[in-house]
């Protein structure tokens, strides 16, 4: 009886499965499962961008310290040609970002005197290209901070003209600008020059008269006033401090370019005097608060770059190493000097001064007195200055090129 029933069944079952596909038949999850998610590879990283730094040296160009100007300009024009891929000095300009429009400050370096101060010829062959790229001889101003340093090291400031450039002191001279601050915790005493300093002229002469009539018994009496002590009526009025500085108006509202071009030195107070100290400092009043322990410069040095003024009006850095100097900088000292004939050019200031740091190291550890200390931590403000995008210290990611 049930072989009956079940047939029907069974032949039921056969011709409603025979209608279906193999995967609806089957049991889910038994036949024929998805295909497995396969996951994506993930998107290579961009290739790292590489800073570009040209280098030449040819220790002869300088036979006791005087350089040969023609082949300095050559090396300039060699290393401006490379950096850009152009083919004359006028188009690699214009290829750095150079209009004819522009008014150009040429940022020297001047506190070591005659001698190691930033070289003519390097200044000559700048001048020359930026008049081959259309900017007049008027639009070129050679600029430093302190006119006295600017003139011992043949520098004189002078106004342009139409055949000449001009050559520009920020004291006196230009100034700073009143609008444009920089400001931290520190505190400094301003001096003859900072921008916020008062000159109590009026109460000078006062308290001059006034000593001088002490001194000449104006007040009726016998001279001896009885305390034991002299007559001289004295003042002093107290520091000035702040904690601010200005930006210089060469790079606020006259420069609408800069061209940095300093000298290689140490600086006790910041480590070393290379494309990222030397601009900076020469940049702002008030910046005697922020050099030597316990900050050295950093981050101020940074922070000062950092600002617009600066980030984004320099082109180019070209550093003159043709005479450096391993201590006792930023002052000359012979005695301490590598007379070593190199420029490096980039627009990278933080991979020049890593690379030429290492150089200054060197010499001071071979140095034969054996008395002199590693920079060190003295010059933070370089690595710190990749934290701050103005470039990189990476050795994997300087393309040093070194021509012939």
């Amino acid at each position: 009886m049930n072989r009956f029933v079940l047939a029907p069944v069974a032949m039921f079952f056969l011709v409603f499965t025979a209608g279906l596909s193999a995967q609806d038949a089957a049991p889910s999850g038994l036949a024929n499962p998805p295909a497995p998610i396969v996951p994506t590879p993930p998107t290579p990283p961009p290739p790292r961008t590489l800073s570009p730094v040209i280098w030449t040296e040819h220790p002869d160009v300088v036979q006791r310290f005087n350089v040969d100007g023609e082949r300095v300009r050559q090396m300039v024009n060699s290393c401006l040609l490379r950096l850009t891929s152009a083919s004359d000095p006028g188009t690699a300009w214009t290829r750095l970002g150079i209009t004819p429009g522009d008014v150009v400050g040429i940022k020297i370096t001047t506190m070591g005197g005659p001698l190691l101060s930033t070289h003519r010829p390097i200044i000559d062959a700048i001048c020359e290209g930026l008049q081959a790229a259309g900017v007049p001889p008027s639009q070129i101003i050679i600029w430093d901070k302190n006119a006295s340093d600017m003139r011992y090291a043949g520098y004189t400031p002078s106004a342009a003209t139409g055949a000449h450039v001009a050559i520009d002191a920020i004291f006196p001279g230009t100034g700073y600008d009143p609008e444009a601050i920089y400001k931290n915790g520190l505190l400094g005493t301003l001096i003859w020059g900072d921008s916020e300093f008062i000159r109590h002229d009026g109460e000078d002469e006062l308290a001059a008269a006034a000593s001088e009539a002490v001194k000449n018994n104006a007040y009726g009496g016998n001279g001896n006033s009885g305390s034991g002590g002299d007559n001289t009526l004295t003042t002093s009025a107290p520091p000035q401090t702040s904690t601010r500085s200005h930006f210089a108006r060469l790079v606020t509202t006259i420069c609408t370019k800069i061209i940095n071009v300093p000298v290689l030195t140490d600086n006790s107070y910041v480590g070393m005097n290379g494309c990222l100290g030397s601009l900076a400092l020469a940049s702002v009043d008030n910046n005697r608060r922020f050099q030597g322990d316990p900050t050295y410069g950093d981050p101020a040095i940074c922070e000062i770059l950092s600002n617009d003024y600066l980030r984004r009006k320099v082109v180019v850095h070209i550093l003159d190493a043709l005479v450096s100097q391993y201590a006792g900088g930023p002052g000359f000292d012979p005695q301490f000097t590598k007379s070593i004939g190199a420029i490096y050019v980039s627009r990278d200031p933080v991979a020049i001064d890593s690379l030429v740091l290492k150089r200054l190291e060197k010499w001071r550890a071979e140095d034969k007195q054996g008395r002199i200390d590693p920079i060190g931590k003295a010059a933070s403000h370089i690595p710190d200055a990749a934290s701050y995008n103005l470039g990189t210290d990476d050795p994997s990611r300087i393309q040093l090129l070194r021509l012939p």
